[in-house]
């Protein structure tokens, strides 16, 4: 028996084989990557504040990824009905498609006005980029997978979409009459991206 096949094979704590640890480490790595996104953004942070959070949020990101392999791969892990392998793969690199994303974007307020040429366009550019690499790897869940997984991920779709939309409007209401900041749109994208994979996997683990 080969390495891989021994650890497939190999029995796990049941919280960790049910995938709860692996939601918990998910929930850790977006509190973590929020909070250096903001300290980030505010400018008042040190080199190491920042470098500590942002080495704890990647150690976070890779432990999770570790955690939801163990989830699908232990032997005393839920069965996994053969339909939900071509969209379990994609998980973390949507997770990370969408955390490259608000971090573009930060790098790019705080970077591009001090800087021309190249790298000043790559900056620029770089949102619409990992978006739409964001973008591609949804169109390949809906269109690869089979009837049930593609009715899951667009109720996840709307689901994420909805939520947004409101969050928007009361948002937006609110600061009509108050002096509330308005919401920046720019950050719609992983706000909407963040319910929707929240959404799936509920949906995934609920109905298959």
């Amino acid at each position: 028996m080969s390495a891989s096949q021994n650890d497939m094979a190999r029995e796990r704590h049941p919280v960790r084989a049910s995938g709860m640890l692996a939601i918990a480490v998910l929930f850790l790595t977006i509190g973590l990557f929020v909070v250096f996104a903001f300290e980030l953004a505010s400018g008042e942070a040190s080199l190491p504040t920042l470098a500590g959070l942002g080495a704890a949020t990647l150690i976070s990101f890779l432990v999770w990824v570790r955690e939801n392999h163990i989830a699908n791969t232990a032997a005393n892990a839920p069965a996994t009905p053969r339909h939900e392998l071509k969209a379990a793969w994609v998980i973390p690199l949507q997770a990370g498609l969408v955390m490259a994303y608000v971090a573009a974007v930060i790098v790019s307020i705080h970077q591009v006005p001090e800087m021309s040429g190249f790298w000043k366009g790559f900056l620029q550019s770089a949102p619409i980029g990992l978006f739409a690499g964001w973008s591609v790897v949804w169109v390949y869940i809906v269109v690869e997978s089979d009837e049930m997984i593609r009715s899951l991920m667009i109720t996840a779709t709307a689901i994420a979409a909805g939520a947004v939309v409101a969050a928007a409007t009361v948002w937006g209401l609110i600061a009509l009459h108050t002096p509330l900041i308005e919401l920046p749109l720019i950050y719609l994208f992983p706000a909407f991206a963040m319910i929707y994979g929240f959404a799936a996997a509920f949906l995934t683990r609920r109905y298959t």
